[in-house]
Parts: C-alpha cells; structure tokens; sequence
C-alpha cells in the first residue's frame, strides 16, 4: 500500500512540474542575435554567426581571432568569404601593423595579398553559396598587428559595407 501511494506522489509530482514548465520563445530557437563582434573558430557555426551578423546589415561586423593566424595561411573557411566579398563588388583591403611602413619581411605584404588572391579562386563557390551570400555587401580589412613569433598575423577582420 506504501508503494502504491508512493508511486501516486511521485506521478502527481511529475505532472505538476511538466505543467509548469513554459516552452521556450521560438524566435529564440531559429534567429541568433546579431553580434558585431565575433570570434573565428573554425567551426560551421562561425558560419553561420557570421552569415546573421552580414544579413543584419550591421554598420561594422569584426572577427576577432583566438590564434596567431598568418596573413599567408588564412583559413579556407575565411577565404570563402573573402571570395564572396569580392564575387559582390566588395574589396579587400590588407592593413599593416600600425606604426610600420613596410613589413620586416619583405614577402609578408605580398604572401598576404597572395592569401586574398587565393582566395578569388573560391569566388565561384561562394557566390552560389548562399550562407556567405550576405558578404557581397561588404568590403572587409584584414588588419595585421606585429608579432615577436610569426613576424605579423591577422588581429581581425573588419566588414563594412560598401558604398556603391
């Protein structure tokens, strides 16, 4: 008898939490809030915060970056939308470590053009994609900030839209 009246408590218990538990707001579930401010990961769901920053046509979208990241080895996944970018009219610009005129090496500038240029190669793909679409609105500077250990490496990413 015990066992019965425990097992009616526990039941009734459970019923009455489930009632009250409120579902979650479903815009919550399907639009991420645009953030002008992201961190790269190399991650599909960088993609798509990325993806909702652009769409959202932010005034100023900036990645910031976890790692050192060269300006020569600069991610497929972030050449994508340097591609798409460029597939939009949109330019690419490279910005130097403030305070120096010409980079200690001298093949930095040109390998992180190269790194751009690469990346013009992937336009094709990234025009028909539609995640990195909302990019075509954008120009975007890749800004360098020195570093004692790889000489320059990428500090963010900064998209603007442009003017046409």
């Amino acid at each position: 008898m015990k066992h019965r009246i425990r097992h009616a408590v526990a039941l009734l218990l459970a019923l009455t939490l489930a009632g009250c538990q409120t579902p979650p707001p479903a815009a919550s579930a399907t639009a991420p809030v645009a953030k002008p401010e992201l961190q790269f990961v190399d991650l599909q769901s960088f993609d798509r915060e990325l993806s909702g920053a652009l769409a959202s046509q932010l005034p100023k979208v900036q990645v910031m970056f976890y790692d050192r990241v060269p300006p020569s080895a600069m991610p497929e996944r972030l050449q994508r939308w340097m591609a798409s970018v460029e597939a939009g009219g949109g330019k690419v610009k490279v910005v130097p470590p403030p305070g120096s005129v010409t980079p200690k090496d001298p093949f930095l500038l040109l390998s992180a053009i190269s790194a751009v240029w690469n990346a013009s190669r992937l336009a094709n793909a990234a025009s028909a994609s539609s995640l990195v679409k909302p990019a075509q609105a954008y120009d975007v500077s890749i800004v360098l900030k020195a570093d004692e250990q790889a000489g320059s490496v990428i500090d963010q990413l900064v998209f603007v839209p442009h003017r046409k």
